[in-house]
């Protein structure tokens, strides 16, 4: 078999630690690089970086914003990788649809983004587009054992008043960096040996709301501690949705399943998981 090299990008993010932990389990060779250690707006050393480490594959984890992958960014990186021979993937987002009309998002709908962070996440993707061997995930609502997320902030919401009160009316898939991290992972393995370039769509299966998923948060960390919270209320007006995301459109997956056979996993066992880690990390 012929020798392969993965560059994880970002491996100080969940999905890149989740995706560093899981190529390393697999006896992969990589190198798992913190994204402060490169300036990907210096053309010449990121050059010489990714030469230096001969990739075959470079994965990278940081999202698109301001304080993430910028479109300069994703435009050195592109190159970079077009000029070397390197494939690219990149990690996106559902923002590219914030603010359309759509019940459901596939990958050949055109992007057209109301709101600055989505205009971010296009530009990003656009840049590294110009990668002739290119492929991007897009993703929706993540969460993990590390950092702060929206299960945090609910477990935070939980702790902290005797009620909530959250929406029923806005769509969510929330979806385990842990099956984003095996996502990509055999993307990149597949796409080893046939060309599979091109965007692609993963969520979690079961799509939910704030408010029903608030539901399973609480009932979760109720086997690990005890909560302030007595009664969750679906109500879209309170202040308390704010702290969350305002639009979460809902991604097709039918393509990343008929291209690579990779089926949509249910959002409950991982977040069960995840949450017991959370409080066993807490404790410890």
């Amino acid at each position: 078999m012929q020798s392969f090299h993965l560059v994880v990008l970002g491996s100080e993010t969940p999905v890149g630690q989740a995706l560093t932990e899981l190529a390393q389990a697999q006896d992969i060779s990589l190198h798992a690089i913190s994204f402060k250690d490169w300036n990907l707006t210096d053309l010449a050393a990121t050059q010489q970086k990714l030469k230096e480490l001969e990739a075959n594959f470079v994965i990278n984890c940081v999202m698109a914003s301001p304080f993430g992958t910028t479109a300069k960014m994703a435009k050195v990186l592109a190159r970079v990788c077009d000029e070397q021979g390197v494939g690219l993937l990149q990690l996106s987002n559902n923002k590219v649809f914030a603010g359309q009309d759509g019940e459901l998002f596939k990958e050949e709908d055109q992007p057209f983004p109301q709101s600055q962070a989505g205009q971010d996440v296009l530009a990003v993707e656009e840049a590294i587009a110009a990668c002739e061997q290119h492929m991007i995930l897009r993703s929706g609502w993540l969460f993990s054992t590390q950092g702060e997320d929206d299960v945090t902030r609910l477990l935070a919401l939980a702790q902290q008043h005797r009620q909530l009160y959250l929406s029923d009316n806005k769509p969510l898939s929330p979806t385990s960096v842990e099956d984003v991290a095996a996502v990509l992972l055999a993307m990149v393995e597949q796409a080893r040996f046939t060309e599979l370039w091109g965007t692609y769509h993963y969520c979690s299966a079961e799509p939910t709301t704030l408010f029903k998923l608030s539901e399973v948060v609480v009932a979760e960390a109720r086997q690990h501690t005890a909560l302030m919270v007595d009664d969750i209320y679906s109500d879209a007006s309170h202040d308390m949705n704010a702290l969350f995301a305002e639009s979460a459109p809902k991604l097709a997956c039918k393509k990343l399943l008929y291209t690579f056979g990779i089926k949509p996993k249910a959002w409950r066992p991982a977040l069960s998981r995840i949450v017991k880690s959370r409080y066993m990390a807490a404790s410890s």
